[in-house]
């Protein structure tokens, strides 16, 4: 039997790159359980009856993630543009719009995404009359994404690569709700609703956690070949 030899350069390979890829392919199956978990709680929750904000006052706030939500009030003034959104292939904006309910809470609305060829802040003003809306209440995490550090305009509205409450509630003050209630498409000021639970699912992370563990199966087979190859 010929003698396992596989070279001090290719054995430092294996060990260096091995670890890797199966940490890798568990991390990617890791984040597919978790957006599994995530896509069950959003249709289980949406499907749940209309609930209205005294009800949300008196609901946990671990149940009230993905409910849909009644809510009389106000737009308020204070707009963002999330820029970079595509949608069809065509370049637009997210708008968040502040709203002010008549419990005295004050909420970030995603109103949806529009074109950038059909974009018109004076067209996208709302009355300040009062009114009903609907939609799904949804984690406030981060929306979009920036490179670098932005300095926001002092100015309203302001022209984003990235939101999150961190900064949102900077702006807005300290009451703002940590939910974004994303507009249903029947309620008025809303746009193209282009929001999902998650950006990814689940199956895409499987798939990538495949391919890592692939790779691991031929860096396997690529050290043995090496370790048992006569020359």
């Amino acid at each position: 039997m010929d003698k396992f030899n596989p070279g001090k350069l290719m054995t430092a390979f294996f060990v260096f790159f091995f670890p890797i890829l199966i940490y890798l392919g568990s991390w990617q199956v890791s984040r597919g359980l978790e957006k599994e978990v995530i896509v069950s709680q959003h249709y289980e929750n949406k499907s749940l009856p209309v609930i209205n904000e005294k009800e949300m006052d008196l609901t946990s706030a671990d149940k009230l993630t993905y409910r849909t939500i009644n809510l009389n009030g106000y737009f308020g003034a204070e707009s963002y543009f999330l820029d970079n959104r595509l949608y069809m292939q065509e370049a637009g904006y997210e708008v968040f719009t502040t709203f002010e309910s008549s419990g005295d809470k004050t909420f970030l609305v995603n109103r949806g995404w529009i074109s950038k060829e059909d974009f018109n802040y004076q067209g996208l003003a709302i009355s300040n009359s009062e009114l009903s809306i609907q939609g799904i209440l949804s984690p406030f995490k981060r929306f979009g994404l920036s490179l670098a550090n932005e300095i926001l305009e002092q100015d309203w509205p302001k022209y984003v690569q990235e939101l999150d409450y961190a900064k949102a509630k900077s702006d807005l003050g300290q009451d703002l709700n940590n939910s974004v209630i994303q507009l249903s498409a029947g309620s008025i000021g809303a746009l193209e609703p282009i929001w999902k639970p998650i950006e990814l699912k689940p199956s895409r992370h499987y798939g990538y956690a495949v391919q890592w563990f692939g790779l691991a199966l031929v860096l396997i087979c690529s050290f043995f070949h090496f370790g048992f190859k006569k020359d």
